[in-house]
């Protein structure tokens, strides 16, 4: 698809007679509301736009990958930041590879006509439905947040034919709640990215969080707890789960004889399905293609406890004589391309949430850790409580706050008790809440 930016560092590149290129080129427009307490206070509209260029220096059963990264069409810079790039992939030498070549996209609808068509609108609305449904909750007060529309163009151009585009729209809210009783004061601070419009879902959210601002009034330290039940709600889970079982499923880990995945192997309970889908409609990552424009596609990781199939990006599946499973994905802060995951998605169980609750004698539901960064490689963790439970004789019996939870994220899924029919999704994640046995709470 042509785009002007595009094709102005294409021409710069093809006039220095380079055979082997990428260019990766996003267009950023987001729409802000701010909020002061419960009245819109300033309101910007964000555009901006990046690229990222990679080339290629062949020698013999090497390759050398140069990578810059850049904001400006000033015709100068682009041409300083391709001899930049000319000279690391000259200096950079490392396994074979070569870009994708053209191949069948799924054909992906990843973003909404309606805010496409007026995104002002459709934020301006939005704003005011959501201060709307917070000031239904008197026992709380907002003091700051935000509300964006986001609409990102995509583009993806290599040497080898491959000339993709997609248009995404996406949103994100912030906000801070706060309660108050007797001189004492709480506050709950969620901050998240949605990806369409009907997950929003504002009543039931605000619901949640005001709830939460006021449980945490009234937490209590829990008590330690050794070898006991912690039930982790999605958005915990997606923490937990995503970097360590993402890392020891990739092909990159296979190949560096650090994966503790073996396939046909049982790395988990029989009740947990694991899969990286690139497809997943709602899914935040979802595309038809991955970050060097591979086929996104639906990976079934880890079926009925046992481990089925590695995820590849490029450089690995060239490496392990593979074909790419759609799992390049594109760094944020640097542009490079690395082993990842696209969507998570675990499938629901056959018990809704409530009726876990009501199984357990003694145990914890953890809404939200301050902070959960297992190690990649052991899958040790221990975090912090910010918002959870007591459970008690099948029953919430107290808020609890504080306190740590420490465990192994190999061991806690090989410990699954049970798995929720409800799921939510969660950035990139489509997750139930999940019940572990055998986990160490400590005040």
């Amino acid at each position: 698809m042509s785009n002007e930016k595009l094709e102005l560092i294409e021409k710069s590149i093809k006039s220095k007679n380079i055979e082997e290129y990428e260019i990766f080129l996003v267009e950023r427009n987001a729409y802000e509301s701010i909020f002061l307490k419960n009245k819109i206070d300033n309101v910007r509209d964000i555009s901006d736009f990046e690229y990222i260029v990679r080339i290629l220096s062949q020698k013999e059963s090497k390759t050398g990958i140069g990578l810059v990264k850049g904001n400006s069409l000033d015709s100068k810079e682009i041409e300083r930041n391709i001899e930049t790039c000319q000279y690391l992939a000259k200096n950079n030498l490392s396994s074979k590879y070569y870009f994708p070549s053209k191949s069948t996209i799924p054909d992906l609808l990843i973003s909404e006509e309606k805010v496409i068509k007026d995104p002002l609108a459709i934020k301006n609305d939005l704003a005011e439905e959501l201060i709307s449904e917070i000031q239904q909750y008197t026992e709380i007060k907002p003091t700051f947040g935000r509300f964006r529309v986001h609409i990102d163009e995509i583009f993806l151009r290599n040497n080898n034919s491959l000339d993709l585009s997609n248009l995404k729209t996406y949103f994100f809210i912030e906000f801070s709640l706060k309660a108050q009783h007797k001189g004492i004061l709480a506050e709950y601070w969620p901050f998240l990215f949605i990806k369409n419009r009907d997950q929003l879902n504002f009543s039931e959210r605000i619901k949640k969080w005001a709830r939460l601002a006021q449980d945490t009034l009234k937490a209590q330290i829990p008590k330690s707890n050794k070898n006991t039940t912690v039930i982790f709600s999605p958005e915990v889970l997606s923490r937990a789960i995503n970097p360590v079982v993402g890392t020891h499923a990739s092909g990159k880990a296979f190949h560096q004889r650090i994966s503790r995945f073996r396939i046909d192997q049982k790395v988990s309970s029989e009740n947990i399905t694991i899969i990286d889908d690139g497809l997943l409609e709602g899914g935040f990552s979802t595309n038809g293609w991955d970050g060097e424009g591979s086929p996104h596609q639906r990976n079934e990781i880890i079926k009925q406890g046992i481990f089925q199939k590695r995820l590849y990006d490029q450089k690995y599946a060239i490496i392990e004589n593979e074909q790419s499973t759609g799992n390049g994905m594109r760094s944020n802060l640097t542009g490079a391309v690395d082993s990842g995951v696209s969507n998570f998605e675990i499938l629901p169980g056959d018990i809704p949430f409530d009726e876990i609750i009501s199984q357990i004698d003694e145990g914890y539901y953890v809404e939200q850790f301050s902070w959960l960064k297992p190690s990649e490689l052991s899958g040790n963790f221990g975090a912090e409580i910010r918002n959870g439970y007591y459970i008690k004789n099948g029953k919430f019996e107290n808020p609890i706050k504080l306190g740590n939870v420490s465990g192994n994220v190999f061991k806690m899924i090989g410990d699954c008790l049970y798995i929720s029919k409800e799921r939510e999704f969660f950035d990139n994640t489509l997750f139930p809440y999940m019940a572990f046995g055998n986990l160490t709470v400590t005040s």
